[in-house]
């Protein structure tokens, strides 16, 4: 009898609790991999706007540089007749390819501007400076120019004219890319990869009326439209780089516009991250003794 009876009174899982018990695991593991998914998002998100954040600090600190040392000679030298520290031109586009926005780009002299415009239009910069063993690191005992070579030669004295804007490679990534005159560059030279535009306004001072002052900001175009002799006006640059991440990492849950250089609110047509960094730099030269 009794053996019988504990028979009786065991008894198994019914078929309600079993889809209960599933139903609830079932809700449990989609959390945690709701959870998961997120985090990695996140997690993607973070580490492309971390290498954003750094590759932006390191291309504006180097243009920085650059713009600082415009015009420097040693004491008793000068750059040569009719050449200006800072040159700028804004005929080149992100969508084309291959154009050097200079004419003539590796050979010395003046510049002119590319007669390639097309929208959007961005800014190229030209620095023209002495070049030594102490501002640039040294090749064969010379100075260098912005792609590591040796820069041209001029008795007694040599001057680079490095040239910066942003070119497409063949796959399409966009990278800033600088050029000089130096007879043995390489034409162009990649610098910093995932620039997707670059703005430059210039500040005017006016000889006459505020020689210490700026009293505007402009871009090249119309710097050009002025007096040529207001390129020896330039007292400081002001920079922005459009960054763009190395992989997609936006979602639809993201906001769907970034603000361009041109404080421009764009939709976005691709899932790259993008965001725009400033920094103004002096031309030492040009600042009052």
């Amino acid at each position: 009898m009794k053996t019988a009876l504990s028979l009786r009174r065991v008894r198994g899982v019914s078929l309600i609790e079993l889809l209960v018990s599933i139903a609830i695991g079932l809700v449990v593991v989609a959390a945690v991999l709701v959870s998961f998914v997120d985090s990695g998002k996140a997690g993607r998100y973070q580490a492309a706007l971390g290498q954003m954040n750094q590759d932006a600090q390191v291309a504006l600190n180097m243009l920085s540089r650059e713009i600082q040392l415009a015009g420097y000679v040693s004491p008793n030298n000068s750059l040569g007749v009719n050449v200006y520290p800072l040159f700028g031109c804004d005929a080149t586009s992100s969508t084309t390819p291959g154009v050097i926005p200079f004419v003539n780009a590796a050979v010395a002299g003046q510049p002119a501007c590319s007669a390639t415009v097309a929208a959007p239009t961005i800014s190229a910069l030209e620095v023209v400076y002495e070049v030594d063993a102490y501002n640039t690191i040294p090749s064969g005992g010379n100075g260098t120019d912005c792609a590591g070579t040796a820069a041209l030669a001029v008795p007694p004295i040599r001057i680079t004219r490095n040239r910066y804007f942003v070119d497409r490679v063949a796959g399409g990534r966009p990278e800033l890319y600088c050029a000089s005159d130096a007879p043995t560059s390489p034409g162009k030279a990649p610098i910093m990869e995932n620039v997707e535009d670059m703005q430059l306004w210039y500040g005017v001072f006016s000889a006459t009326v505020s020689p210490n002052q700026i009293i505007r900001y402009a871009q090249a175009g119309e710097v050009n439209a002025q007096p040529a002799g207001e390129w020896g006006n330039i007292m400081a640059v002001r920079v922005c780089l459009l960054m763009r991440s190395a992989e997609p990492v936006l979602t639809n849950e993201d906001t769907p516009s970034y603000v361009d250089c041109r404080s421009v609110t764009v939709p976005y047509t691709d899932r790259f991250l993008r965001r725009a960094y400033y920094t103004t730099a002096t031309v030492r030269s040009k600042m009052p003794a």
